[in-house]
């Protein structure tokens, strides 16, 4: 049998993607939803279409999709149906309650645990005492910031809030920092919840808020900010990457709002850290921000950027294409940038809208956004219906070029074709063998040396900077670490899931193109062409021919039937259409 991962080549991959991402493609029929997220009896038949919201909305199986892939990260195909009868407004609204839970209202924060020593405690000792402290800080860092990430992605996976999360995890890519540069996962936590808290509701907060956040303080070098020596690196990036976005101010707007800034910096700390806003660092002399004069502060310097037009232009466009996947036209930026101005910056109101407008639901939206790593990993553990331990998840996803609380640069991560190069659509095939049980510990290395091999190849074609070189480097470590990663799995137990074997056999697939036609909806987001629905017929019988497995006989639920049915999930998990949703 081809192996999928070395039978496309990059160019042909993204030639793929691009005629798959700019075509009409039909969504699967059905998909995957988190466990638990099936309409409660009282919520089906209300909000059908018909309503004033819904009006001109196609509603269908590929519709309810649609939605979990973008506001969610998937949904289970046996809960597509019932999302169907319930309809659109009820889906919608489900997707923007709170989630009630311990009192904390929609979300439960994770509990950091501050270090078990004080800084006088560190102060006071010596030598191989202080050694020790030091060291049983970065294991305790470590311990707290793995459990944390881990947390996230667990309820990301159980669809606890998915929206929510979503939108989350739209803002960390924002309002970027990076453990790397902050060094202490308590500001990291901090930062998270306060998005977390923020991510649907008011964009004007949300601002003000950062702009006090430790976490972003110290990663754009605010602390550094002071009178007579203005650091201009947050005030850069407040207008460039988190308001208005290029060619909305000038030279001269970033170093006034950079006099603005001084004095707002983060009490010193050896753990838990705060705001702190010192008089005696910041410039009082009076500013000019954007044609507006003043002796402005940092809160000051978030409202005049809320009375620009460009900013409730920035975020409708940010928020749209983040959630449809492709460019939106200025026209409906603007529509959308009104009912943020109207609102008071509700994003949530402008999500709702979004997910209840009919464009929302258009061919070249639906079915034609590359996955990231999170999305492909995440949905892909919920449409196998698979217990996939978050640690690995979390590895993974890092190795394929989504490090969470760790983007590459201040802009975040770039989406779409970024995510798929040569190496990282080779680790994705074999890490989704991994997840369905067809790739072991000794294949991930194997292939991680091709990789190699291919990286060492490349770099002969020429001669590399410093920073190529170093760059290549770390992306040699990054893949032997994803050898790794099935290593995660058997520490974990973890055990593949039988969802193929349970839905051919309740299904009663006795034919190939009966056993394509099912497990390509239940595992890609898009359906695939003719040409290919061929080609997997034609390999799922030479795996059928390799077990000694007659068509006829797929639906029984036999061992060898299971490890046939991953084979093939694999070879489907591995096709161009499996990095869509």
């Amino acid at each position: 049998m081809i192996h999928p991962f070395h039978s496309i080549s990059a160019g042909h991959l993204l030639l793929t993607l691009s005629f798959l991402g700019s075509g009409p493609p039909a969504a699967n029929t059905s998909s995957a939803a988190p466990s638990g997220l099936v309409p409660p009896p009282a919520a089906v038949g209300e909000g059908v279409p018909g309503e004033e919201e819904a009006h001109g909305l196609p509603w269908d199986r590929r519709s309810v999709e649609h939605v979990w892939n973008r506001a969610g990260f998937g949904i289970r195909a046996e809960d597509v149906d019932a999302w169907v009868e319930a309809g659109p407004r009820a889906l919608v609204d489900h997707l923007m309650r709170p989630r009630p839970s311990a009192g904390e209202g929609a979300w439960v924060p994770y509990r950091y645990e501050p270090l078990p020593y004080t800084a006088a405690d560190y102060n006071r000792a010596e030598g191989d005492e202080k050694r020790e402290l030091r060291k049983r800080r970065n294991r305790w860092f470590k311990d707290q910031f793995a459990a944390f990430r881990e947390g996230w992605v667990e309820g990301m996976v159980a669809g606890e809030d998915p929206l929510r999360d979503r939108m989350t995890l739209m803002w960390h890519g924002v309002f970027t920092s990076s453990l790397e540069t902050v060094k202490r996962p308590s500001l990291i936590i901090e930062q998270h919840q306060t998005i977390r808290s923020l991510a649907l509701g008011s964009y004007s907060e949300l601002l003000h808020a950062m702009l006090e956040d430790p976490a972003l303080l110290v990663y754009l070098d605010n602390d550094d900010n002071r009178k007579g020596r203005p650091n201009e690196n947050l005030a850069r990036e407040v207008m460039e990457l988190f308001s208005l976005g290029e060619g909305n101010y000038g030279e001269a707007d970033i170093s006034e709002a950079a006099r603005s800034l001084t004095g707002a910096g983060v009490a010193p700390a050896l753990d838990v850290a705060t705001y702190r806003f010192n008089p005696r660092r910041h410039d009082d002399d009076a500013k000019t921000i954007l044609g507006v004069s003043g002796n402005h502060g940092p809160a000051d310097l978030a409202e005049i950027l809320l009375s620009q037009p460009a900013c409730a232009s920035y975020i409708a466009r940010t928020v749209i294409e983040y959630l449809e996947g492709v460019p939106a036209a200025d026209d409906r930026v603007e529509e959308y940038a009104a009912r943020l101005r109207e609102t008071g910056y509700d994003v949530g109101y402008l999500v709702e809208r979004l997910l209840l407008d009919p464009r929302f639901y258009r061919d070249e939206v639906i079915g034609a956004r590359v996955a990231s790593p999170i999305d492909f990993l995440v949905g892909s553990a919920i449409r196998l219906e698979t217990k996939l331990p978050a640690g690995f998840i979390v590895e993974a996803a890092a190795d394929l070029g989504q490090d969470l609380f760790q983007p590459p640069n201040v802009k975040g991560w770039d989406e779409g074709l970024a995510w798929i190069t040569t190496s990282t659509f080779m680790m994705r095939g074999n890490i989704a063998g991994a997840i369905v049980g067809a790739v072991d510990v000794e294949t991930l290395r194997a292939d991680a040396t091709d990789m190699m091999e291919m990286s060492g190849a490349m770099d002969e074609m020429g001669p590399m900077t410093g920073k190529q070189k170093r760059r290549a480097e770390g992306q040699q470590i990054k893949r032997y670490e994803v050898a790794g990663l099935a290593s995660v799995l058997r520490k974990a137990k973890y055990e593949p899931s039988s969802m193929e074997a349970r839905a051919v056999r309740d299904a009663g697939a006795s034919t190939d193109r009966e056993v394509v036609e099912l497990l390509t909806e239940r595992l890609l987001a898009i359906e695939p062409p003719q040409e290919t629905l061929q080609m997997l017929e034609l390999e799922l019988r030479e795996i059928r021919d390799k077990y000694e497995i007659e068509a006829a006989d797929l639906p029984r639920f036999r061992r060898k039937n299971q490890r046939a049915l991953h084979e093939f999930s694999h070879l489907v998990l591995s096709l161009p259409e499996a990095q869509l949703h």
